[in-house]
């Protein structure tokens, strides 16, 4: 009699052990579904930093921002279009623009598309008040609240530019460069001769990626990013607050100029692209996931 009820408080012990643990097994799946959503799991195949917020396009070709809602005066900058597949992504001060695969610019924001004036568009690139695109006839366009000379574009077949506020940059069919916007008249602005394969620009001056993927960057004289370091890049950003950052052929990101915001620290991890905002700048990784560093960034 002893025995039996010896082994009934045993079984009794285990089944209730049993049940703490299946018990907590499913509250700590059910805490970790909640404290790992669905946006973890993103993958993204483009990334554009922008003033105070992101936006990133997904290798589905949707798209997502985050950051503040609220930089100066804007507002919407989160306001992301829902409907669409999309190919590109730019973010600017107020706002962003996003290039769909039929050609067509959807902007949210302050950003002014002009989608019902223009025609389509294979590239183009947004900032704070203005944007510019190149036309699938590879002719250039600029639009917005503060063209100044951006309106006078330059004659001929583009492949890819990059806009900033009041100066803008775009590339050839042949390599070479053609700059123009208001300060193109200044000293610093002289446009390097020869070919290159990309460019970035900035209100300050520019930094420009040759075939060999050697560096040449030209400005206002005293900004940071103008002291790049040596060696092979395989892309180059020039952000808003003094500083660059470049990726190496191994995947290193490297940034130069300024870092009062953490900007030019960024992660050592491998990266695909890398795109330099106003304090802060993001990647897209070698996984395809977003990685951001600096003031504001957070990544998705």
């Amino acid at each position: 009699m002893t025995t039996q009820v010896a082994l009934n408080l045993s079984t009794v012990r285990c089944i209730g052990l049993l049940s703490l643990l299946l018990a907590t097994c499913w509250l700590l799946s059910a805490c970790g579904t909640e404290e790992a959503p669905v946006r973890h799991k993103e993958r993204y195949q483009a990334v554009s930093a922008g003033s105070e917020f992101t936006c990133g396009l997904r290798q589905e070709g949707s798209l997502r921002c985050w950051g503040s809602d609220e930089a100066r005066q804007a507002t919407g900058q989160l306001d992301v279009p829902m409907e669409g597949t999309y190919v590109a992504v730019s973010s600017g001060g107020y706002g962003s623009c996003a290039l769909r695969d039929d050609g067509r610019l959807k902007c949210w924001g302050r950003v002014d598309g002009g989608s019902k004036r223009f025609k389509r568009f294979k590239a183009f690139d947004t900032t704070a008040d203005t944007t510019c695109g190149i036309q699938l006839d590879g002719q250039l366009k600029c639009w917005g609240r503060s063209l100044g000379k951006l309106s006078k574009e330059p004659r001929g077949v583009f492949v890819s530019l990059s806009n900033s506020d009041g100066y803008a940059c775009a590339l050839g069919e042949d390599g070479a460069l053609a700059c123009w916007g208001d300060q193109a008249s200044e000293d610093w602005a002289s446009v390097p001769s020869g070919t290159f394969r990309a460019v970035s620009t900035s209100f300050r001056g520019a930094c420009g990626l040759r075939p060999s993927g050697q560096l040449e960057c030209w400005g206002e004289p005293g900004e940071g990013f103008l002291d790049h370091p040596p060696g092979v890049f395989t892309a180059v950003s020039v952000g808003g607050s003094g500083y660059a950052c470049g990726v190496r052929p191994e995947g290193r990101v490297e940034c130069w100029g300024k870092d009062s915001s953490g900007q030019s620290s960024p992660p050592n991890i491998k990266f695909l692209s890398v795109s330099a905002g106003l304090h802060h700048a993001c990647g897209v990784t070698t996984g395809h996931r977003v990685v951001c560093w600096g003031k504001r960034g957070r990544g998705p």
